[in-house]
């Protein structure tokens, strides 16, 4: 394993950005430095990421970090002083402390970049890194967050009185709390189809068929059912015509991506192929009316019981012909 590899992570996040009062915080100024550095590369016959040595990507990225930062001060007529928290972003370990010594910033200033709980998340870190200064925000903090690849970006942005108003229902903490760490590092390489092994002996999955998918893309990416209105029956997946009565193009849009559910039924099947067996398959029942019969991911098979709580997450189902399907399962509410 190399030091790429240990230290990397999977996150993601996403923001809404618009104009209007009632925002959570307001962008201040913004800044960045192109620098033709060769730090991080790896060619179309290359499995790995490869990484220039440490010592000459400090010397290259501290001062392009400095030059995002000044130029995002200046747009935003705020002094490194006046801002609450500092986060920064970098493949490197040290460029953040060595940058934060060099623009005066004080110890209580520079934020955790989690590395040590998260990784490095690649595109993702620094709007990651964002959102953790955004949990803790008090109305009227100015925070900046930085990144530093092949070059230096910077952001500074003022949260506002309504901040609390914004709060997710799991912050960045929270998620980081609730990972788990007991993948082991041979099924980590078989996800990554990195290691080879013996495929399943039966034949393979069809193909996901693009037209089929794109009849279905609302519930397929949006996990949107219907619910009938001449009889207030759960249609899922969504239908044209009533399960329950048969009443004909009398249907409401009813989300369920954000759906909490419970455990009706369920069975551990140790036959079936799965890059992490056994599958655990389960019959669902939703809070806001609904049965659906799917996998559960992130589960221990012997703690599941009748009646546990769930959320659903979208993941990958198989890979046929190099096509990757990707629908819902539920796992344990975190």
């Amino acid at each position: 394993m190399g030091a790429r590899e240990a230290t990397g992570g999977d996150a993601a996040c996403a923001f809404l950005v618009g104009e209007g009062a009632g925002a959570a915080a307001h962008v201040l100024g913004s800044g960045s430095h192109a620098e033709e550095l060769l730090d991080v590369w790896r060619g179309p016959e290359q499995q790995f990421a490869r990484q220039w040595e440490e010592r000459f990507a400090q010397q290259r990225l501290v001062p392009a970090l400095a030059s995002a930062f000044e130029r995002s001060l200046a747009e935003s007529g705020l002094a490194a002083s006046d801002l609450k928290r500092v986060a920064v972003d970098s493949g490197h370990r040290k460029v953040g402390s060595l940058f934060a010594r060099a623009a005066g910033l004080r110890p209580d200033q520079l934020a955790d970049d989690l590395s040590s709980s998260v990784g490095r998340a690649g595109a993702a870190h620094a709007g990651l890194l964002l959102a953790h200064l955004l949990d803790s925000a008090e109305p009227g903090d100015n925070l900046a967050v930085l990144s530093a690849s092949d070059g230096a970006s910077a952001l500074v942005v003022r949260a506002t009185e309504h901040i609390s108003d914004h709060r997710p229902v799991h912050s960045v903490a929270d998620w980081i709390q609730s990972k788990r760490a007991d993948v082991a590092y041979e099924a980590y390489l078989k996800w990554r189809e990195i290691l080879p092994f013996e495929p399943p002996r039966r034949p393979d999955p069809p193909r996901p068929a693009a037209p089929p998918m794109r009849r279905s893309e609302r519930w397929k990416y949006a996990f949107v059912g219907s619910r009938c209105r001449s009889c207030g029956a759960v249609n899922l997946p969504p239908q044209v015509v009533c399960v329950q009565c048969g009443a004909v193009d009398s249907m409401d849009d009813v989300p369920y991506a954000d759906a909490t559910a419970r455990v009706a039924t369920y069975t551990v099947d140790h036959l079936a192929y799965s890059l992490q067996p056994p599958v655990v398959a389960a019959v669902i029942d939703y809070d806001q009316g609904g049965r659906f019969a799917c996998e559960l991911a992130d589960v221990d098979p012997k703690k599941v019981e009748i009646g546990q709580e769930l959320e659903m997450t979208f993941r990958r189902l198989y890979t046929a012909d190099g096509v990757r399907n990707y629908f819902w399962k539920a796992r344990p509410r975190r």
